[in-house]
């Protein structure tokens, strides 16, 4: 009986909504929702489906979501339609579902040209256009649904909408769906049709509405609400036709379609942008206009810039943004537009569209013109505002600088401020005098630059003595909250400066007195007060001040970048608890973000070096004591290397651990969190440090970390699958932090514990002994070996058995054979170690035995030599089985156990005795070297070799036999069989009984 299409859906909904609850990050939780989405859509479930999507686009909305993410987004609204009208019951549903399309826009032309009367039709309208959009979503066709003249019809119905002084609720979500129709027709003109008809009339279509577009502003150019109307409700669709056009430029060598897409490009800029970006649009609205101006920039990099670098108003507009307050999000939205700006400003190539570009030569490369024009006019305006006496715009100066610092491109555009005489002292000694307001701007400055080498000494210099005296008006009881709050950001700043060191004294100039240099705050000092702070916060009876308490936590966090305020915040108990469970249960992104990297600085192990390194970093520590053997001082650097020594970090561990650290680490990777990249990274680097100490390892697996770390893994990873190809090396950094923290995590505990597929770990456990062989990676293999060793423990054959996955579906096998030959000793070890528990899988255990006796005579012929080296050996030979007798001969003692632990369950193979016996020159010896062995493990190498002599006394070969007693096996095993308590007892009396069975 087969399931129908619908029961078949339901449970793939079903299937998404178990892997959303597992926690998917957050690219796979929003593709998750968009298929689920579509599935409730085809099941007739409007309202889940447009819950999916709302999750969906907010996701998309995060500031660290992918320009991937919301084309994802869109491309779902588009397939499944849903329309702010008509919604899915639109698609195919209603009187119009049976209407032509033609039919359907002349029923929205009619309906607006009669000034939208009656009023209650205009639901009535919107179904029809529901039906429309839903038909654009479904359509399969290369080229738009709508034809070049019901394109030209719904925007003139559009604008005219928009032309009413006010809408009503259904009028201004009529306008949108109208809005919305028409991007979604020019979306699918955006590809063009393989043939070339049809691209001809794509093109057209696109350039008759970008005409419609520029006659109706035009007429309307002094008109400013309608403007902001249109701006408000169709900005996607402009910059969709803008987009669309880019796309067929490329392919064109056409200067009438390469002008018209100019002309669409700078009306983006300098008339979208402008105006969609005023004070009164909304935060979606200015959002949609910012993604259009991104998706502009990506599209043609050389025109965008020559349009937007020589529009003033334009950079002036992403300046004022800018200089909004933290946290906006205009200002977020405009820091990724800069940021994106002078990554295209920087290629000399997208400055080929602009005057004076002269392209690269033999010479020398190109020019980056592009960016020298953005630098002077960010750098005149920014100049004008700092010095200006209003402070409103001394403020936004300031802000905008600031901005441009925490969006990584500071010092590409206002290095040249930092240069001019007096101005870095100039900002300071005003700042005396300046509001409150200001004053927090200056110090949103001094705490985005100091990372900078070229800006925080500098900052640290002249600003030092007005940032303590801040600290101290603001830490009275007394204080005011503004005085507070500027404190807070205040000891910020002299956190981060702590690390910093002071910029070189100037010579005075002639007549000048030197001003009295200011003491640096006392790390210590601040500290104190930072965790004070904290704890008076989360003390308090009202809900505490999340922004004040992760001020505190991020100064905090810097000062543990010195190792001696490390243990001393770490065993201050009563502040990690209530820190961890304040942030464990806040939903506020950054908090938690400036907590984990708190528990990053305090758990942070130093990176294991080479000998090479170590030798380096001796003759370092050397030069240090010779300079300080005058004054009889300890080297600052040999004093930090003992409070981060591995004992240490390993106790810190244990204390953040106790504390919460583990929940918070989970909670913060959460996919209702959208966790970003930074937090994924900072877990993932964590969590390594905590799995280092072994007994918190369970504590991981009991609290959710093993499935947090698996759900942060990034798209490069390798993931379980049952298909057969072999892992690759590890691309992403934070994908080897995961491995290894897993890997040390399946050392300890039993996989059927801490796993729920030991599958879903063996590939990226391989995938760590394909990485280098610097100390770090060799740590990585070492315990990489170690855990899949644990992993392929199982019963062979039971549910938990991944040895056939891991040596034969993964090509494994091949990966630990060249382990086992590697140079370093604990590799070797655990390599073999491993190669012993996988010769339990019938494949592996044939790679070993398949022709290993071919070539020797039959049993007649009693003449068993080995081939001398200048003879044909290889039929007689075994490779694999001839290193594993060498292993069994090495120094180091574990390295010997495991490959007479092979040996045994090999030797329960004929083929494989009689090579061991009757061809292998040295075998014998090393088999009889370990039953002599009176080490510690003397017991378990008697077992051992027990077992080969038992399997190769039986083995049905009478030379084999005659091998043993020759080399006095006989006496061996009767003092073995001589103890009963003992594991090898049964082996040995085995043994005798086929070898003496007299005895």
């Amino acid at each position: 009986m087969t399931s129908s299409p619908s029961s078949s859906k339901q449970t793939e909904v079903e299937r998404i909504t178990r892997e959303l609850q597992a926690g998917a990050q957050h690219d796979s939780a929003l593709e998750l929702l968009l298929q689920r989405a579509q599935l409730y859509a085809d099941l007739g479930n409007e309202d889940k489906a447009k819950s999916d999507i709302s999750q969906a686009a907010a996701l998309a909305r995060e500031p660290d979501a992918s320009a991937a993410s919301v084309a994802a987004v869109e491309k779902a609204f588009r397939k499944i339609s849903v329309s702010n009208a008509g919604g899915l019951s639109a698609v195919g549903a209603g009187k119009y579902a049976t209407h032509t399309n033609d039919a359907i826009v002349d029923s929205v032309v009619k309906f607006v040209a009669e000034s939208l009367s009656p009023e209650d039709s205009t639901r009535d309208i919107a179904e029809a256009v529901g039906v429309l959009n839903g038909r654009i979503a479904q359509s399969k066709r290369g080229v738009s649904l709508l034809t070049e003249s019901q394109l030209c019809q719904l925007v003139d119905a559009f604008h005219t909408i928009c032309e009413r002084v006010s809408l009503t609720k259904d009028q201004d979500e009529l306008a949108a769906a109208l809005a919305g129709s028409v991007r979604s027709a020019l979306s699918q003109l955006a590809v063009p049709t393989a043939t070339s008809d049809g691209k001809e009339a794509d093109i057209s279509s696109l350039v008759k509405v970008a005409a419609a577009i520029a006659e109706t502003w035009e007429r309307h150019q002094n008109d400013g609400h309608f403007k902001q109307q249109t701006c408000r409700l169709g900005a996607a669709l402009y910059t969709t036709a803008a987009y669309a056009l880019s796309t067929h430029e490329a392919s064109q060598n056409d200067s009438v379609l390469s002008e018209v897409v100019r002309r669409s490009f700078a009306f983006c800029v300098s008339q979208l942008w402008l105006v969609g970006t005023l004070p009164v649009a909304t935060v979606d609205e200015y959002r949609d206009v910012g993604q259009g101006i991104l998706r502009l920039l990506t599209a043609n990099r050389p025109l965008f810039l020559s349009l937007f670098v020589t529009c003033t108003p334009a950079i002036e507009r992403l300046l004022t943004l800018l200089g909004q307050p933290s946290g906006s999000g205009r200002r977020s939205m405009a820091m990724l537009i800069a940021s994106q700006l002078v990554a295209s400003a920087k290629d000399p190539s997208n400055s080929s569209h602009l005057p004076g570009y002269e392209p690269p030569t033999a010479r020398g490369g190109a020019s980056a013109l592009a960016l020298t024009k953005l630098q002077q006019c960010v750098v005149r305006v920014l100049d004008n505002w700092v010095q200006s006496t209003a402070q409103a715009e001394r403020t936004q100066g300031l802000l905008a600088i600031a901005a441009l610092y925490e969006s990584g491109v500071g010092s590409d555009l206002v290095a040249e401020l930092w240069l001019q005489s007096g101005w870095v002292d100039e900002l300071w000694d005003q700042g005396d005098v300046d509001l409150k307001s200001t004053q927090l701007a200056l110090l949103a400055l001094a705490d985005a630059s100091s990372s900078d080498a070229a800006v925080g000494p500098r900052m640290k210099k002249a600003g030092n003595g007005l940032v303590q005296e801040l600290v101290r008006k603001g830490s009275s009881k007394s204080a005011t909250s503004e005085n507070r709050g500027l404190a807070e950001l205040a000891a910020v700043v002299l956190a981060k400066w702590s690390g910093v060191a002071s910029a070189p004294a100037a010579a005075p100039e002639h007549g000048v007195v030197e001003a009295v240099p200011t003491e640096d705050a006392d790390p210590m000092v601040l500290a104190d007060m930072h965790m004070q702070r904290i704890i008076d916060l989360l003390a308090s009876s009202a809900e505490p001040d999340c922004a004040a308490v992760e001020r505190a936590t991020e100064a905090l966090g810097y000062l543990c970048l010195q190792p001696k305020l490390k243990e001393h915040v770490a065993q201050n108990e009563s502040l990690l608890k209530g820190l961890f469970s304040f942030a464990t249960k806040s939903t506020v992104a950054s908090l938690k973000f400036s907590v984990i990297m708190l528990i990053r600085n305090l758990t942070q192990y130093r990176v294991v070096l080479t000998e090479e390194q170590k030798r380096m970093r001796q003759l370092q520590q050397m030069g240090a004591k010779a300079q300080n053997k005058g004054a009889g001082a300890k080297p600052i650097e040999e004093e930090d290397q003992a409070l981060d020594a591995p004992e240490r970090v390993s106790a810190r561990a244990q204390l953040v651990s106790k504390a919460g650290a583990v929940s918070l680490l989970v909670s913060a990777v959460q996919p209702r969190m959208s966790p970003s990249d930074s937090v994924r990274d900072a877990v993932a680097e964590i969590a390594v440090a905590l799995a280092t100490t072994q007994g918190l390892r369970g504590l991981l697996v009991q609290q959710g970390g093993v499935r947090a770390l698996l759900s942060i893994l990034t798209s490069d990873a390798p993931k379980a699958s049952a298909a057969p190809y072999a892992p690759q090396a590890l691309v992403q950094s934070r994908d080897k932090h995961v491995a290894f923290a897993l890997a040390k995590i399946a050392i300890s505990v039993p996989p059927h514990l801490a796993f729920a597929d030991p599958r879903e770990l063996v590939r990226l456990l391989l995938s760590l002994l394909l990485e280098d062989t610097d100390a770090q990676a060799l740590l990585m293999k070492f315990e990489a070996l170690l855990a899949l060793t644990n992993l392929a423990s199982a019963q062979p054959g039971s549910a938990g058995d991944v040895r056939g996955y891991l040596a034969n579906d993964l090509n494994g096998f091949a990966i630990v054979e060249m382990c086992v030959l590697s140079e370093h000793p604990l590799v070797r070890r655990a390599a073999t170690e491993l190669v012993c528990n996988l010769v339990y899988d019938p494949q592996v255990f044939e790679k070993y035995a398949a022709n290993s006796d071919r070539g020797i005579p039959d049993e007649n012929s009693r003449i068993i030599e080995l081939p001398s080296d200048d003879e044909d050996v290889g039929a007689y030979r075994s490779q694999r089985l001839h290193l594993l007798v060498a292993l069994a001969d090495v120094e180091d003692v574990p390295t010997r156990s495991a490959a007479a632990g092979a040996l045994a369950v090999l030797s329960s193979d004929p083929r494989c005795c009689r090579y061991l016996f009757l061809v292998h020159p040295r075998a014998a010896d090393v088999l009889v070297a370990l039953a002599d062995d009176n080490g510690e493990v003397a017991p378990d190498f008697k077992h051992r070799v027990a077992v080969v002599w038992a399997n190769a006394a039986s083995c049905g070969d009478t030379r084999v036999a005659d091998k043993l007693r020759q080399q006095g096996v006989v006496e061996s095993l009767q003092g073995m069989a001589n103890d009963s308590n003992m594991p090898y007892y049964a082996a040995a009396k085995s043994a005798l009984e086929s070898l003496s069975p007299n005895i």
